[in-house]
């Protein structure tokens, strides 16, 4: 059977007429346009490596609604299957070569990317505009495992794919980022998470341990500049802490996060009361501790001219987050949860991270790596006494 054409009036008429069926719209004309797709790495890796179309396609639409006729500017994300992202990672293991080689294929379906192709389809139809893009519409064909995503172009937004610039985040757009965060976590705040495939808890992340292990390892041997000895240790006392670990966010309540949220996946539109922070790329969205976002956003954006400012903005988000739900009064708490999600961020996407970077590297990485560990050296007192705890193993679940 033979794939649709996914650039053609008759294709985008009909998944956006079943997005939006009160809206009667057509669609007119389709013209392409080029597009900078550079900032998604799993599309970037998987493309090339199935017949299938894959990648972010730009389409000026011409639209008809209600007799009115308009022009948009459109994204078609059509998206590999997770499957298919898990094995490129898995070839890119083999390419590094040592324990990683020979460890992971025991993980490859289990580390996170498999469900990809699913979650993002599942997560848009939550997201609202104020802070992810329009969604247009959205097709799956699980027989010929074709996945797409119609979504507005962001242009005329601010700081697009700014990883190579955090200078540009200025303390207005943190700030504003961080309040807009805590009110999307606290509408999805849940002791109750669904049972989603490789929801991140002390019962899956345990068995993961050898993994883990093996990414230090690589990160050590290929990059031992970043990676030095104190270092590894310091990682190498964290996974002998799993457990103990686990056992304390597992206690904690839970929200929908991004899992991804760093400048290669957000920009702001300019809004009334200053920038509005836009997320996009929701395809590794889990329920975690809302802190994990916090954590991945400030590793991004903080330079080493910015660490001291860390705990002020986390300080920020808690009370913005306390606001909403009433359920964060205890700021020591909360640096610890802070603390414990960073040390899953460190061993789990900074090691896959690492993995891509030996065999192609990402120049913003050694920034990202070290912001990361100027996280865990921060002295935030109270919480970084029970850190130290955690990392003897020795916390009380």
């Amino acid at each position: 059977m033979s794939h649709p054409n996914f650039f053609s009036p008759a294709f985008l008429e009909t998944i956006m007429r079943r997005h939006a069926p009160d809206q009667d719209l057509r669609v007119r004309a389709v013209r392409p346009f080029a597009v900078d797709s550079s900032a998604s790495i799993l599309a970037t890796l998987t493309a090339g490596r199935s017949a299938r179309p894959i990648g972010h396609f730009g389409l000026e639409v011409d639209l008809e609604a209600a007799g009115r006729a308009s022009t948009r500017r459109l994204l078609l994300k059509l998206k590999p299957p997770g499957a298919d992202i898990s094995a490129m990672l898995a070839q890119l293991a083999q390419a590094c070569g040592g324990e990683l080689a020979e460890v992971y294929p025991a993980f490859q379906a289990r580390s996170g990317f498999e469900h990809t192709h699913h979650r993002e389809l599942a997560v848009y139809p939550l997201t609202t505009p104020a802070l992810a893009p329009r969604v247009w519409g959205l097709y799956a064909d699980e027989e010929q495992q074709v996945y797409a995503v119609l979504m507005e172009y962001l242009d005329g937004t601010e700081l697009l794919n700014s990883v190579m610039a955090p200078g540009q985040w200025t303390d207005a757009h943190l700030r504003a980022a961080l309040t807009q965060l805590a009110g999307w976590h606290a509408r999805h705040l849940t002791t109750t998470p669904p049972a989603w495939p490789d929801l991140p808890s002390a019962a899956y992340m345990q068995p993961l341990t050898p993994l883990w292990e093996a990414l230090l390892s690589n990160a050590a041997h290929h990059c031992p500049q970043l990676y030095g000895p104190a270092r590894v240790q310091q990682l190498r006392q964290a996974i002998r802490a799993i457990p103990a670990t686990w056992a304390a966010l597992d206690a904690l309540p839970r929200t929908l996060v991004h899992n991804d949220l760093n400048p290669r996946n957000t920009c702001f539109r300019p809004g009334p009361g200053g920038p509005q922070l836009c997320a996009y790329d929701w395809e590794l969205a889990t329920y975690h501790v809302p802190q994990y976002d916090v954590v991945e956003l400030l590793c991004f954006v903080l330079d080493a001219d910015r660490y001291h400012l860390r705990a002020g903005y986390l300080e920020h988000y808690r009370r913005a987050l306390h606001a909403r739900t009433g359920q964060y009064a205890d700021a020591a708490a909360f640096r610890q949860g802070f603390q414990l999600a960073a040390l899953g961020f460190g061993l789990h996407r900074l090691g896959l991270y690492l993995m891509a970077h030996a065999v192609s590297p990402y120049p913003f990485l050694p920034r990202v790596v070290n912001s990361f560990f100027a996280t865990l050296d921060q002295d935030a007192g109270p919480s970084q006494r029970v850190r130290e705890r955690v990392l003897l193993g020795c916390l009380d679940a």
